[in-house]
Order: C-alpha cells, then sequence, then structure tokens
C-alpha cells in the first residue's frame, strides 16, 4: 500500500515537473491587461478628456514607499520574504476545487499578476487554469525581481473607476498624482483593490457600499501599522480622505462635457464604436480652439448681463474654419452637468432672413446680375399668400444687392419664385443644410424667408462657404486621430487633400460677398462691424420675434450667431419685450455677440480682403422696372450680337475680345402707375419716393451709402472723411 502511495506521489510530483517544465512565462500581456484610455485633446494638443480604461504606467522609483507600503498591507504583507505562490491558499484552493466547491483567491501579489497580465491566463475559476497560474507564480518568483513585479502589478491593477495603475486611480479619485498621496489617501486606494467594482467612496456615509469601504480601509492601515510601515501616530491622525466625484485630470470647466459628447457622436457616425473608444488608447486631436472656445462662454454670459436677459434666453455660437471645415469653437449651453442639450449643434430653430443668401447664391449661379431689380413693395400677395416687409418704409423697386442689405421680403419670395424653390433646396444641401431638413423640399412659397430650421452649426457651416469661395467642406470636430501604435486613422475630410466640394463659381461668392458687405456697412448688420476689417453676413428675425440670428464671416473665420427664449416646458417664446428691448432683431444682439467674438477671434491676425466682386450675369428678362421721370419705352438693347447665352452656373459672359457683356437683356417698358414729378429728387435708402432719380447724391451729409452704389467718382464721394451711419 505504501509502494502504491509512493508511486503515486511521485507520478503525481512527475507530472507537476514536466507541466512546470512546459509553462514558461508568457511573452505577452493579455488584452486586457493593455487596454488603454483615449484622450480627447484640443487642437494645440492640450487634453479635456479621457474615456474608457484609465492606465498609466510609471516606474517603482516613482510611487512613494507609503503607497507601496499600503498596498502590500491590503493584499500581500509577506510580499518581500515569501515565494511567489501562498502554500496554504493554494492548498486551500485546490480543496474546494477538487470538492466541487468554487476556486477562490488566497492569491499573492505574484499570482494576482499572472492572473491578471500575462497572455494565456483567463479568468475562469477552473482547477486546470488556477494549476497554470501558480506555475507561472511560482516561474515569475523565481526569474523575476520583487521590484519588477511589484511595478508590473501596480501598473495594472484594477482599482474601479476604469481606472487600472496606481497613476490612474491617484487621478481617478483625487484629482492628483501618486507623489502627492498622503497616508490615508494611500490606504483608501489600496482597499479599493479587494473589490473594486463595488466600493463607493463617494456619498452618503450609509451607503453600505462606502461602510464596507470605510472598513477595508481600516484594515490597511491597521496592517501598515503592525507591520512597522507608519507609526501608531500616524494611524490614530489618519481620517477617511475626501474623494472627487468623477474622475478626471484635466481643468475643462463648463465647455468641456459639450465638447467630449460632439467628439463621440462624431466618433459613432465614423464607425468607431464606444468600446474602441474606452479600450483602444486612440489620441484624439479636435480642431477646437481652447482660448476661442472658453471665450464663447465668456462673450456670452457678457451680453446676456449687459443686455438684461434672463435664463430662458439661449444663445448658440458656431464659428468655423471655411478652408477645412473644422470647427473651431462653439458655445453649447451654460453647463453641461445642468444642460445636456446642445444648443449650437442641437439646437434647431427658424434662421429667417439669414436663409436669404442661399436663394441670392441660387440666383447668381443662374446668371442672375446683381444689378437685376425687383419690387419689393411693402405688401405684396405671391403664389395666394400675403406678405409684407418688416417697415412700411420699405416700399420700392431694388436690386439684388439692395435688397439683401436691407432684407427686403417681399422681393426675396419673388426671387425664390424665379430661380425654384426646388433649386434653392438643392444649393442649400450643397452648401452645407442637411438633406433630411423637415420642409427644405416642400416648396413653401415662405422658404426663402427661413421657415425651416437650422442650427448654428449648420449655418456657420453654410456661410462658410461664402467664405471660401464657392468651395464647402463637410464640418468636422475631429482633425486627427492616432491608434496606440502611431498609425494615424483615415478620416472622410482627408480625403480630398482640402479641396472641398465646389458649390458654385468663385465669382458668384464674390457677388453674394459684396450683396453681404452692404448688409453690415449700410444695412440691417452695421452692429456687426469689425471697423476696418472687411467683414460680410446677413440678419435673420423670424415672425412673431421667437429667434434672431447674425451669420457672417470674414476670410478666415464663418460665424453664426442664433438666439431663442424658452419656457420650463421648452416651448419657444417670443423675444419681444424683453431685456429692456421692444423688440430683438438680427441686427441687435446676435449682430454684438458675433462683433465681440470676432474680434477676438481674429485678434492680431492679418487684415484679409475680400475677391473683388466680377459683377457676373445679366439683368434677368423679369427685372421690375425703376421709376422713372416720364414714360418712356425700351432703348435698343446693348448686348452685342457676338456674346454668347449665359448659363447656370457660367460667371459673367465674355464677348471674343474678352470683355464682359454689358447687358443680356432689354431694358423693360417703364409704365408708371403715379405722376411723376415734375423736379427731379434724389432716392433715399430704400429707393423711394417713386420717381426720384438714383443717380442725384442724397442730401445731407450721409452719402457713403450712395457712394457705394456705383458713385464712387461723384465729387462728393471723394470728400476727405464721408460721414459713416452709427452702427
Amino acid at each position: 500500500m505504501l509502494a502504491v502511495f509512493t508511486v503515486l506521489v511521485l507520478g503525481a510530483a512527475t507530472l507537476v515537473f514536466v507541466a512546470y517544465q512546459n509553462t514558461p512565462i508568457p511573452d505577452e500581456a493579455q488584452q486586457e491587461a493593455v487596454q488603454q484610455e483615449s484622450v480627447i485633446s484640443y487642437k494645440d494638443g492640450t487634453a479635456f478628456a479621457r474615456i474608457g480604461t484609465h492606465r498609466e504606467s510609471i516606474p517603482l522609483s516613482k510611487v512613494p514607499p507609503v503607497v507601496q507600503n499600503a498596498v502590500l498591507a491590503a493584499e500581500d504583507r509577506n510580499f518581500w520574504h515569501e515565494p511567489g505562490i501562498s502554500p496554504t491558499g493554494v492548498a486551500r484552493a485546490l480543496f474546494k476545487a477538487a470538492t466541487g466547491g468554487d476556486v477562490e483567491g488566497g492569491s499573492t501579489i505574484t499570482q494576482q499578476l499572472a492572473r491578471n497580465y500575462f497572455q494565456g491566463l483567463s479568468q475562469d475559476r477552473t482547477i486546470s487554469r488556477k494549476l497554470k497560474e501558480i506555475l507561472i507564480s511560482i516561474r515569475a518568483g523565481q526569474e523575476y525581481d520583487k521590484k519588477k513585479i511589484l511595478e508590473l502589478y501596480l501598473n495594472t491593477v484594477a482599482f474601479g473607476r476604469s481606472a487600472y495603475g496606481i497613476q490612474a486611480a491617484s487621478r481617478a479619485y483625487f484629482h492628483t498624482t501618486v507623489d502627492h498621496l498622503d497616508v490615508s489617501q494611500a490606504a483608501m486606494l489600496a482597499a479599493m483593490i479587494q473589490r473594486p467594482y463595488y466600493f463607493v467612496s463617494y456619498g452618503q456615509e450609509s451607503n453600505p457600499a462606502k461602510q464596507a469601504l470605510v472598513q477595508r480601509w481600516n484594515y490597511v492601515l491597521n496592517g501598515m501599522e503592525k507591520e512597522g510601515w507608519i507609526t501608531s501616530a500616524q494611524h490614530a491622525a489618519a481620517k477617511f480622505p475626501k474623494t472627487q466625484k468623477a474622475w478626471s485630470d484635466v481643468k475643462g470647466g463648463p465647455q468641456v462635457g459639450y465638447m467630449q459628447a460632439r467628439v463621440m457622436a462624431e466618433l459613432e457616425q465614423l464607425k468607431i464604436s464606444k468600446q474602441d473608444v474606452e479600450t483602444g488608447g486612440l489620441k484624439i486631436t479636435t480642431t477646437f480652439d481652447r482660448e476661442l472656445q472658453d471665450y464663447t462662454a465668456t462673450v456670452v454670459n457678457q451680453v446676456k448681463k449687459e443686455s438684461n436677459l434672463g435664463k430662458d434666453i439661449h444663445f448658440g455660437l458656431t464659428s468655423i474654419d471655411p478652408a477645412t471645415g473644422g470647427v473651431v469653437a462653439a458655445y453649447g449651453g451654460p453647463d453641461y452637468a445642468k444642460q445636456q442639450y446642445d444648443d449650437s449643434f442641437q439646437g434647431a430653430v427658424q434662421p429667417g432672413s439669414s436663409f436669404k443668401p442661399i436663394v441670392l447664391a441660387t440666383a447668381l449661379n443662374q446668371g442672375v446680375s446683381l444689378q437685376t431689380t425687383m419690387d419689393g413693395s411693402y405688401r405684396r400677395v405671391i403664389n395666394g399668400a400675403p406678405f409684407t416687409n418688416d417697415s412700411k418704409g420699405e416700399n420700392g423697386v431694388y436690386n439684388l444687392k439692395e435688397m439683401t442689405a436691407q432684407s427686403i421680403n417681399t422681393a426675396y419670395v419673388e426671387l425664390g419664385q424665379k430661380v425654384g424653390l426646388d433649386k434653392v433646396a438643392d444649393m442649400a444641401i450643397k452648401m452645407g443644410m442637411p438633406a433630411d431638413t423637415d420642409d427644405l423640399k416642400s416648396g413653401y412659397t415662405s422658404l426663402p424667408l427661413g421657415v425651416i430650421n437650422a442650427s448654428p452649426l449648420t449655418m456657420a457651416s453654410v456661410y462658410s462657404t461664402f467664405a471660401a469661395e464657392g468651395v464647402h467642406h463637410r464640418p468636422h470636430v475631429i482633425a486627427k486621430i492616432v491608434d496606440r501604435n502611431g498609425k494615424r486613422v483615415r478620416l472622410p475630410w482627408d480625403k480630398d487633400d482640402g479641396k472641398g466640394d465646389r458649390a458654385f463659381s468663385t465669382g458668384v461668392a464674390r457677388d453674394a460677398t459684396s450683396a453681404m458687405r452692404a448688409v453690415v456697412t449700410t444695412g440691417t448688420g452695421k452692429a456687426a462691424s469689425l471697423g476696418a476689417r472687411p467683414v460680410a453676413g446677413k440678419t435673420g428675425t423670424t415672425d412673431q420675434n421667437k429667434s434672431a440670428w447674425f451669420v457672417g464671416y470674414t476670410p478666415q473665420l464663418a460665424t453664426s450667431v442664433a438666439m431663442w427664449r424658452e419656457d420650463k416646458r421648452k416651448v419657444r417664446q417670443s423675444l419681444v419685450g424683453i431685456g429692456g428691448y421692444s423688440q430683438i432683431y438680427g441686427g441687435t444682439v446676435p449682430a454684438k455677440v458675433f462683433r465681440l467674438f470676432m474680434t477676438k477671434a481674429l485678434e492680431g491676425k492679418e487684415i484679409a480682403q475680400f475677391g473683388a466682386p466680377v459683377n457676373g450675369g445679366s439683368i434677368a428678362p423679369w427685372a421690375a422696372p425703376k421709376p422713372t421721370t416720364s414714360p418712356t419705352t425700351s432703348p435698343t438693347p446693348t448686348t452685342s450680337p457676338t456674346c454668347t447665352p449665359n448659363r447656370p452656373g457660367q460667371e459673367r459672359p465674355q464677348t471674343p475680345n474678352g470683355r464682359p457683356c454689358e447687358s443680356q437683356s432689354p431694358t423693360p417698358t417703364i409704365s408708371p402707375t403715379t405722376k411723376p414729378p415734375t423736379t427731379k429728387v434724389p432716392c433715399d435708402q430704400f429707393g423711394m419716393p417713386l420717381g426720384c432719380d438714383p443717380d442725384m447724391p442724397p442730401n445731407g451729409p450721409d452719402i457713403e451709402w450712395w457712394c457705394q452704389r456705383g458713385h464712387q467718382d461723384h465729387p462728393r464721394c471723394k470728400e476727405e472723411t464721408p460721414t459713416r451711419p452709427n452702427p
């Protein structure tokens, strides 16, 4: 019997020896041990968010002895003196497995490292896995230096809050680095190792999960004193530490949550899963400018305070680099912790008259000249629906440039009919408006007045097409993604090598810009002026005054500003009578926000000039007649017989000798309905009174608007300092 037992023992020993010889330490770490967080940064490389598995390796020499000892007191007090396994713990575990019980721990730090770090060891609770763990632990204990084992352990063990490693844990719970931890903090982190996904360090003292953590913390401190790693006085002075509510090692502020949400949404669109972000170790560089992003909140808060605007007033502000489509800055709301809804990316309100330049671009793209005149009577019925201008003073005949500067509703509604609302919708999509925008393709007669909903992001993207001289770049917030191996991930906006998609010609863009420059110099958007820096844009104020906009641009930046009002039920309310204003127009508060933001954004940058207008196209055959002093018949057209017809998308047609055609259609017959004045009188900015002479200089010193309408060579326009209207 003894002989049989001896044979069995020797046989078992032989099997264990053979297994030991055939179980080397794996060369690689298992996948779970190298999972890594992704870091999101501003365009300058400064991190503002970390997402997923927080892991940061540091050498053991950088971990203070008090932190090392706290972990040893919690997990393996005999670490420095024992082999890589705990004989009693292993015996207990194997006995339970052999008798049908659960395989349990009793693991040393070396065994935990073997289980959690090395490739080939799963987390399965089986006796075969336990045996393999033991064998690898024994080899590691023999072949690895103790300091190396402890270093690997401290850099890979889980602490909860998706933090792996002592450095990540220090940031997760105390927003500091490991070298700044005190005795109480070190003991708390060490205590977390036992049950990292159950213990709670923050919140009510009555929480069982927190009570259990406090008990484990006391266990660690007792062990540290018992081993002589702290004094009894240090133990007595220890108090359970206060931890931060959430993981963070970056200073972000109220806007960071909005930026992170935008990045995550864009990653989802790029088919990069949340799990890939949380474990893939991606380095994501955004297009956000750190200083300007912070300033969005500063300028909104400043204007709200100065204008006495309440918490029910929402602002959306988005600024885009027209050369790339990258979002430079965007105001999401007062604080992501209080309002997750992003007012700039998700806020959808009617853009009002800021939609009109899309109609203008459609007309110019069809070869319609800015000099084409239209009936801008105060009240008109078009397609059976009545339309009015904002003021009864807006009542006359205007060319496209004038009716843009003065935002003449009736003329623009008719222009939409002339160029085709389906073509307007197509142009809007080419310029960046989502194709699934509600009612964009409905054919509503009122479409030119901006009766569809759009976000500030969308409108900034649309206007960036003008700033880029007809080229649209897809708006985005991610500039670059690099994976954990240092390989750059190809992005959709990288593929065109910066060329973008052309929506219309350079000439169309320049002529549209000249019309929108007049909005700022003499029209409804004077409050958006940037002084000597050229700026173009358009105001927008909706029916019932439920939203107000200013969207504008320079060659370097396109920025949209929208404001609206919501009650507690999220129902839109009128802006009439708020903040001491009888009515909020796009040319008031939104234009002010635009001016302040753009002044900051362009501070110190060279003043860039817009390209000169080409004055392309021809006067449309349906142009409205300008009133004259006496009825006449149409003069002979001035078109050259050698001019080629103008086609949509072309710039101004040319004669064979290269000179532009002066006209493509005869001047319409004038049939005045009122008796013209016997004495000529000058016109005002609105083309009034009927029968006035637009070539006569206006009375009074304010003639700059008149000079800019083609009279620059008039003696009065050459005066040294012409009077400028107040903005």
